[in-house]
């Protein structure tokens, strides 16, 4: 996946980033990191929703006629590039509210997804459009090593009508979009900065929504729609979409995510212990609220999370993204994710995040963390063949599967408002702006002793 964007926040510079397995950004304060992140989620988080492709008159009047197509995707996948410029044109009209941010905000920003030749023969399709009363009406099917999308009208209700040309040509372009692009374009799920204070305030945003709720139930004046949407600005807090998402995920875990058991857990449930081993517990919901477990000695202890540390906070959702919805494919967005850590689990944090990549979950993230890079690297290095690896392994307590070849990993310094790709040699990912004030820390220290004679 590559993209290009310029006038993007700070980013007044043509700036291309293509992204790897792990793609990692790094930079000083105020340099674009969450901008670019926040960008690309949105891309990712709407154009299967967005996407649009040009149906053939005479195959919606087939369809309509005998109740079912074959399309071949080798055909619209010569107008992909064309297709994409549309929608990063419409993206861009988005972005304000994506941001949260005055709509004059980016009226000079570009932004454009590129297109790879991708594996859409290989993979299986299904999908489906249904009715307001959950009953399917258009049928998506595609086998895997074959280009022939086949759609069905399924109308055997008299009650039921069937959609209109234009609505099922609508739908049927965007499941072509999916079909084609599904694989390329990864799935996304995005924690942002703000996560260790989401678990607090949602119940204030839960609050304010029951007293709209309550003041339109209760009242008798017949308002305008204009009144409407006064109500719901006032009663409503405006955040940038990652954080509504945030927000929207924690308070559906007691419900809903705790329930259930992700892909990723089913096929490699080592990855629970990982989890377990970074946050120092677990997480368990009893009585309608989400407790932290922990060992004190013998005896296990349970607190409710808001009662926990930040570090157990900032970690909820990641764990229960973990747990309960991650599944290959997938692309996990973390905008510092060192954040609360202590530098152990910071350096756990990035062997889980190899691990990851390996299983077929892609990784983006934005960090300041030395600690996370630095472990990183060394788990770069421990992907190359070397006499006496076992023994290091052993003496440094990594296991075997603790590695992490270079070819996996696009590293980019936000920098001179642009993204510059940063080096990565047999030593791992160079970033100079950490390894200069680490210099600098070390050279101040030795200078302060020597001066006091230490």
């Amino acid at each position: 996946m590559k993209f290009t964007f310029k006038n993007l926040g700070i980013f007044d510079k043509e700036t291309t980033i293509e992204l790897g397995d792990l793609t990692i950004i790094c930079g000083d304060n105020n340099t674009g990191k969450t901008y670019a992140s926040y960008a690309i989620f949105g891309f990712l988080d709407t154009w299967s929703k967005n996407i649009s492709f040009d149906i053939p008159e005479d195959e919606l009047k087939k369809l309509y006629n005998d109740g079912s197509i074959q399309l071949d995707l080798n055909d619209f996948a010569q107008t992909i590039d064309e297709t994409l410029i549309d929608l990063s044109k419409d993206y861009i009209k988005y972005l304000p509210t994506m941001f949260s941010s005055h709509e004059d905000f980016f009226n000079t920003t570009q932004f454009k997804a590129f297109y790879s030749p991708n594996n859409y023969k290989d993979n299986s399709f299904k999908s489906s459009v249904k009715t307001a009363n959950s009953k399917d009406i258009l049928l998506f099917d595609k086998q895997e090593n074959s280009s022939i999308l086949y759609i069905s009208l399924l109308i055997d209700d008299e009650n039921i009508s069937p959609p209109s040309f234009s609505r099922a040509g609508y739908f049927i372009g965007l499941n072509i979009g999916r079909a084609l692009l599904g694989n390329y374009f990864s799935n996304p799920f995005i924690l942002s900065s703000e996560r260790a204070g989401i678990y607090l305030f949602h119940r204030e945003l839960d609050i304010n929504k029951n007293i709209l709720v309550e003041r339109l139930q209760n009242s008798d004046k017949k308002f305008e729609a204009t009144d409407y949407f006064d109500m719901f600005e006032e009663a409503t807090s405006r955040y940038a979409k990652p954080i509504q998402n945030g927000i929207d995920f924690v308070r559906d875990i007691i419900d809903v995510h705790s329930k259930k058991k992700s892909q990723l857990i089913k096929e490699h449930p080592e990855f629970v212990k990982m989890m377990q081993e970074i946050i120092g517990g677990e997480y368990k919901v009893e009585s309608n609220q989400i407790l932290f477990v922990f060992r004190k000695g013998r005896r296990k202890e349970r607190v409710p999370v808001y009662m926990a540390s930040s570090a157990v906070k900032s970690m909820l959702e990641l764990y229960f993204y973990i747990i309960s919805m991650a599944k290959k494919g997938d692309i996990l967005m973390i905008d510092e994710p060192e954040l609360n850590l202590h530098p152990a689990n910071q350096r756990k944090l990035a062997r889980l995040f190899a691990r990851l990549v390996k299983v077929g979950i892609k990784v983006f993230i934005t960090t300041h963390s030395d600690y996370l890079i630095k472990e990183l690297n060394n788990l770069i290095m421990l992907s190359d063949k070397f006499e006496y690896k076992d023994e290091v392994l052993k003496k440094l307590k990594y296991s075997a599967e603790d590695n992490l070849p270079p070819s996996y990993i696009k590293a980019y310094i936000a920098e001179n408002k642009t993204l510059t790709l940063a080096p990565i040699t047999k030593y791992g990912i160079e970033v100079k702006s950490f390894d200069k004030e680490i210099s600098d820390i070390n050279c101040a220290f030795t200078e302060i002793t020597l001066a006091k004679g230490i």
